[in-house]
């Protein structure tokens, strides 16, 4: 985002995110290697406002090439002047009210049946799974959150391993491979890396492919010490981080009854579902 949004920018977003009209608006996140100004991805709505790479002259004709583009994948690109939102904001709400109306009627799912037909809808599923080793002398990071605790997870980065399941399961959903792939333990990049920011890149990776999470299921393993109360602090965390609601982001924790390495003591796991949708 950037740092000083113009005064058309903010007037507008303080409309778009009260979430009134019934979409969820980003300001400023990615999709397809462009960064819009606002966009709902669940509606394919674009908006932008006049300024910076939009004035006239600075490259249009990229810019019709894009709109060109994103229209082929089904987004609606909206573009007013900051006169406009500064002077006829009803106009430009209403005319927004309007493309989200077409939107959400046409991205109703489609359930014909019959010879190469079948249930056309934009959903999909993926299931991660990590595990970390608890060692003596390292922080306890857990949902993005440090825990207090007398041991830490081992780990190339600070070894968030809720966190790390809660990517790959995203990862896996949009067909992108793993953290592992896009996060090797073999970079100094990554090296004591915080997964928060591992998690915000992970939700921009699945935007270029037009997709934006609905929802995390996780359960977290692990004998001591005691997650539950921890819980809300790592939704809001987590939830902050996505740019998504905390009721998206569902977590529970459990023991395994003494039994096992998670029993002795000797490390953490933890398993997550995500369903993304395009």
């Amino acid at each position: 985002m950037r740092r000083n949004p113009t005064e058309a920018e903010s007037v507008l977003w303080n409309f778009l995110s009260d979430n009134k009209m019934g979409a969820h608006f980003r300001r400023q996140h990615p999709v397809y290697g462009y960064i819009p100004d606002f966009i709902s991805l669940k509606d394919k709505l674009i908006i932008e406002v006049d300024g910076g790479y939009h004035l006239e002259g600075e490259q249009p004709e990229v810019d019709a090439e894009r709109t060109k583009y994103l229209n082929e994948e089904g987004f609606i690109v909206l573009r007013f002047t900051n006169e406009e939102v500064l002077c006829n904001i009803d106009n430009v709400l209403e005319e927004i009210e309007s493309c989200l109306d077409t939107s959400q009627h046409s991205n109703l799912p489609s359930r014909s049946g019959g010879a190469g037909g079948g249930c056309q809808i934009g959903f999909r599923i993926g299931m991660g799974y990590d595990v970390h080793q608890l060692v003596e002398g390292r922080d306890l990071w857990m949902g993005g959150i440090k825990l207090e605790h007398t041991m830490g997870l081992l780990g190339h980065s600070d070894a968030d391993v809720l966190i790390h399941a809660i990517c790959d399961a995203i990862l896996g959903a949009a067909n992108m491979r793993d953290i592992g792939y896009h996060f090797p333990d073999t970079s100094a990049e990554t090296e004591g890396m915080d997964s928060k920011i591992i998690l915000k890149k992970t939700i921009e990776l699945i935007a270029t492919k037009g997709y934006h999470l609905v929802n995390i299921d996780a359960t977290i393993c692990a004998e001591k010490p005691k997650m539950n109360p921890h819980i809300p602090a790592m939704q809001q965390c987590m939830a902050q981080v996505i740019g998504c609601d905390p009721d998206q982001v569902s977590i529970k924790a459990t023991t395994t009854e003494k039994l096992g390495f998670t029993g002795r003591q000797e490390g953490i796991s933890a398993y997550a579902v995500a369903l993304i949708e395009k």
